[in-house]
């Protein structure tokens, strides 16, 4: 006997993505469960689960979003492979929080918080994000190392894209309490923070110590 399939019409992911943020503005707290989010919107519990397998996986793929929508933007600008290492990091982060401003509302309700339990959703909420972030300045410093813009340094060289992550969740705090025009405390926060890690990855007056130090040991005044 041939099975019997119920055709109905299922919701795009996208408007299952503005719902959920309009109901966490609207109500000040997230659903209990996926049958209030999907009673609210009226709509069948099974629509939901044809997009995501957990209203904890809809907000990962909400901000993973954001970072695709980022690199997206970067990836279309014909002018952005021809920049230097520097300035690739530079786009990164201003285009990302150009992406995080459409969300603010949002972001500002979720994540702006000291307590902790505000702090651990943050952490496991974002995990997906910041693999993205990390992987695309992996890529950047990679080509930065090739150019010489940073600095092989033993035992340290493998933990450079991690001092980004804590540029970043800088950064977004900054952005977070950013009351000036057109979030200019933001911008300069990413320009100068961007810039001094560039110029600390960079060679500079430690690899010259370094190099004078090994000098010394081998010619052996002392």
């Amino acid at each position: 006997m041939k099975a019997f399939v119920l055709k109905r019409k299922v919701m795009e992911k996208a408007v299952l993505l503005k719902a959920y943020k309009k109901f966490e503005l609207t109500k000040g707290r997230s659903p209990y469960s996926v049958f209030e989010f999907t009673e609210e919107l009226e709509v069948e519990e099974s629509e939901f689960y044809t997009h995501f397998s957990s209203l904890q996986q809809l907000k990962k793929v909400f901000l993973r979003q954001l970072v695709d929508n980022t690199l997206k933007a970067l990836n279309e600008d014909e002018n952005y492979a021809s920049f230097s290492a520097r300035e690739k990091l530079l786009a990164l982060y201003f285009t990302l929080f150009e992406h995080l401003k459409l969300e603010r509302s949002y972001l500002l309700h979720k994540y702006n918080s000291s307590d902790p339990r505000v702090l651990r959703e943050f952490k496991d909420d974002w995990k997906d994000f910041f693999l993205q972030l990390n992987a695309r300045v992996e890529q950047i410093l990679m080509e930065a190392r090739n150019e010489e813009e940073v600095v092989n340094r033993p035992y340290i060289s493998d933990h450079y894209a991690k001092g980004f992550y804590l540029l970043f969740t800088y950064v977004y705090k900054v952005w977070l309490n950013d009351e000036s025009d057109d979030f200019e405390t933001t911008d300069a926060a990413i320009e100068k923070s961007v810039n001094l890690a560039f110029d600390l990855l960079g060679k500079g007056p430690l690899d010259a110590m370094l190099d004078f130090g090994k000098f010394a040991l081998k010619t052996k005044v002392f």
